[in-house]
C-alpha cells in the first residue's frame, strides 16, 4: 500500500473563508458559550444575596471536597497566609472573605472548561491556552500587590479569562473539518474573535464591567484612560510578558510608551526586573491553578 500524500497547505482564499465564516458566526451570536462551573455558579449566587454569610459559603463549597482543600491550601499560601495555619474550610472562608473566595472559585474551577475537542492540533492550542492563561494570571496577582484599590485575587481572575474567547471559538472549529494546516487562519481567528467573545462570556457570567472589559481593552496596546491603573492596565502588562520571546504577533511590539506601563509606575524595563525578582510567587500562584 502506499504511504498517503500529505495534505496540501490551504490558499490564503480558504484561510480568509474560514476567519470570515467564523466573524460571520459571532455576529449573528451563533457561538455556544461556556457555563460557569457549578460550583463557582452556587457560591455566585450566594454572595449575591446580602444576607449570606462565611458558614453558608463554606457548607456550599464543602460539598466539594476538592474545591474544599484547594481553598484551604490558597488560604495558607503565601498570597493570604496569617499568623496561624488554618486547617478547616469555615476558618479559610473567614481569613479570604466572601469575594476573594468567589473569584478564587472561579479561578480553582474554570480549567475544567479548557478541555480541547476535536482534532489533536485543536486539542493542543487549548493546552497552549490554558497555560498561557495561568501564567498571565500569577504575573497579574504579581503585579496589582503595588496597585492601589486593586484586588490581586481579582486581578488573578482577570488574567485567567483574558482569553477565555478562545473557547467558543475552537469548539466551533471542532465542528468543522479543518485541520492542522490552518494553523495560521486559526491564531489569526483567535486574535480576533478571542476579545468581544471573552468580554461575552464574563457578562454572562455576571462578573463586574471591571473585569468583563478587560478581554477588549487590553486588545489595545495604545489604550489610555483617565485616573490610577486599573484591571486592563494589570493584565495588559502581565500578557506582553507572557508572550515575551515567543513567535506571537505580540511579542513584536515595542514596549516604550505602551500607557499601561506608566499606570503602572513602571518603565518596562522596571517591569523585567519586577517579574524577574517575583519568579518565586509567581511559581506557586502557578502550582495553586494548576493543582
Amino acid at each position: 500500500m502506499s504511504s498517503a500524500s500529505p495534505s496540501p497547505s490551504p490558499s490564503p482564499a480558504i484561510d480568509n473563508k474560514l476567519l470570515l465564516h467564523l466573524e460571520k458566526e459571532l455576529k449573528s451570536r451563533n457561538f455556544i458559550l461556556p457555563s460557569l462551573p457549578d460550583s463557582a455558579q452556587k457560591v455566585q449566587s450566594a454572595i449575591n444575596n446580602p444576607n449570606v454569610d462565611s458558614n453558608q459559603i463554606a457548607k456550599i463549597i464543602g460539598t466539594d471536597p476538592v474545591l474544599s482543600g484547594r481553598i484551604i491550601q490558597a488560604a495558607n499560601s503565601p498570597l493570604f497566609r496569617g499568623l496561624d495555619r488554618i486547617e478547616d474550610l469555615k476558618n479559610a472562608v473567614s481569613r479570604l472573605g466572601l469575594v476573594c473566595v468567589r473569584n478564587l472559585v472561579i479561578s480553582l474551577t474554570v480549567t475544567k472548561l479548557y478541555k480541547g475537542q476535536g482534532k489533536k492540533f485543536l486539542k493542543d492550542k487549548m493546552r497552549l491556552i490554558w497555560s498561557l492563561s495561568i501564567k498571565v494570571a500569577a504575573m497579574s496577582e504579581v503585579l496589582a500587590r503595588n496597585c492601589k484599590r486593586i484586588d490581586p485575587a481579582e486581578a488573578m481572575l482577570a488574567g485567567l479569562l483574558h482569553n477565555i474567547g478562545a473557547i467558543p471559538v475552537l469548539a466551533k472549529c471542532a465542528q468543522t473539518n479543518i485541520n492542522d494546516t490552518y494553523t495560521d487562519a486559526l491564531d489569526e481567528a483567535l486574535i480576533k474573535l478571542e476579545p468581544e467573545l471573552g468580554s461575552w462570556i464574563m457578562d454572562q457570567w455576571q462578573l463586574r464591567e471591571a473585569l468583563s472589559s478587560v478581554p477588549v481593552n487590553i486588545a489595545d496596546t495604545d489604550r489610555s484612560h483617565d485616573g490610577p491603573a486599573d484591571y486592563s492596565d494589570i493584565v495588559q502588562v502581565a500578557r506582553l510578558h507572557a508572550y515575551r520571546g515567543t513567535k506571537h504577533p505580540l511579542a513584536k511590539i515595542k514596549w516604550a510608551g505602551i500607557p499601561a506601563f506608566e499606570k503602572l509606575n513602571l518603565t518596562p524595563e522596571e517591569s523585567i526586573n519586577a517579574i524577574k525578582e517575583a519568579q518565586a510567587d509567581i511559581k506557586e500562584v502557578m502550582q495553586m491553578l494548576r493543582s
